[in-house]
């Protein structure tokens, strides 16, 4: 039995720099934590953004439950490297950006995403966007051009 394959989230904040540190203290005598880019996007659209879950989850292209968890997630991280005095780290996780996405709304007013097949980075990229239905009208979430 293989385990799920990850969906790639929708990502429209991408951080102009791979490191946030406390000021003072050097790379080396310092802990790191890893946030991932979706952790990043979760944060920036429901604390800085003050939009709610749903709004949040179906601009991502994923599910209210599964955001929900992105952002325990990275608030946990968060505070854990404020606490701690540790270095941010900014890289990984399972996403597309959202510049190579064009939305339209179905008739119940839900998101759905249109992208270039030319724009996925990988292969198999195709294969897990397309299991994406929309919880509102079951369609596709995720179509291609």
């Amino acid at each position: 039995m293989t385990a799920r394959p990850k969906l790639d989230k929708i990502i429209k904040t991408i951080p102009l720099y791979v490191y946030y540190k406390p000021e003072g203290v050097s790379m080396d005598k310092l802990g790191e934590v890893n946030l991932t880019i979706e952790e990043l996007e979760a944060l920036n659209l429901k604390d800085r953004q003050m939009l709610n879950q749903v709004d949040c989850a179906g601009r991502m292209g994923i599910s209210r439950s599964t955001f929900q968890r992105l952002l325990k997630s990275a608030r946990g991280k968060m505070i854990s490297a404020i606490i701690e005095g540790k270095a941010i780290k900014f890289e990984g996780g399972n996403y597309i950006s959202g510049e190579h996405i064009t939305t339209r709304t179905c008739l119940k007013g839900t998101y759905h995403f249109k992208i270039r097949r030319e724009d996925l980075a990988e292969n198999d990229q195709e294969y897990k966007l397309s299991k994406i239905r929309c919880p509102a009208c079951g369609r596709r979430l995720v179509e291609f051009k």
